[in-house]
């Protein structure tokens, strides 16, 4: 992802800086088992009826990569999504349990994401 994200810095116009992709290079978070991800997990993809999930669609940014790049993105504060505690707790729950930390989150919630 961060070769992806000196591409898209050097030939796209993106939110993040020269100085916060360095910084992402040098605090990277420690190793985590890759597997397949969404690459684009957010509610507006996961579809639901009556309380359970049928579905997730959009998989046009699914790859093999670090699964905690996907659950950063779905737990991003959002209108009437996220915005409390309760939420993320309930998303961990279902998901299976709390694979990121504080800094994992940030990482990637306010650092990689800034590149696409």
């Amino acid at each position: 992802m961060l070769y992806q994200a000196k591409y898209n810095f050097n030939n796209y116009e993106v939110d993040g800086t020269k100085e916060l992709l360095e910084r992402l290079k040098v605090k990277k978070p420690k190793e985590y088992k890759q597997t397949l991800i969404h690459g684009d997990f957010t509610i507006d993809n996961v579809m639901v009826s009556n309380g359970v999930i049928t579905g997730v669609i959009d998989w046009s940014s699914g790859a093999y990569g670090d699964p905690r790049y996907d659950v950063s993105l779905a737990i991003r504060p959002k209108p009437n999504a996220f915005e409390n505690e309760i939420d993320k707790q309930l998303f961990f729950e279902g998901y299976g349990g709390k694979i990121i930390d504080n800094d994992d989150y940030d990482y990637f919630a306010n650092g990689l994401y800034e590149f696409f």
